[in-house]
């Protein structure tokens, strides 16, 4: 199984850039861009909780669980 981050989906879905979003967070412009590439190692809960406040959504929007076909 893989869990697929939609963080651009839903960044261009509410009209932030990664630059607002990074300010709106406090996080870099480019840990932004290394989670939307898929380059990140993992992602704290307390950033996850950072985003999902700027983003106004809840943590389903983002995390998608895709099951491999059989």
């Amino acid at each position: 199984m893989a869990v697929i981050f939609k963080l651009k989906e839903v960044r261009e879905n509410r009209g932030f850039s990664q630059n607002q979003l990074a300010r709106a967070t406090g996080m870099s412009p480019q840990n932004i861009q290394k989670i939307e590439q898929g380059k990140a190692k993992g992602i704290q809960f307390d950033t996850l909780e950072k985003i999902c406040d700027a983003l106004n959504c809840g943590i389903t929007e983002l995390l998608v669980r895709i099951k491999p076909e059989v």
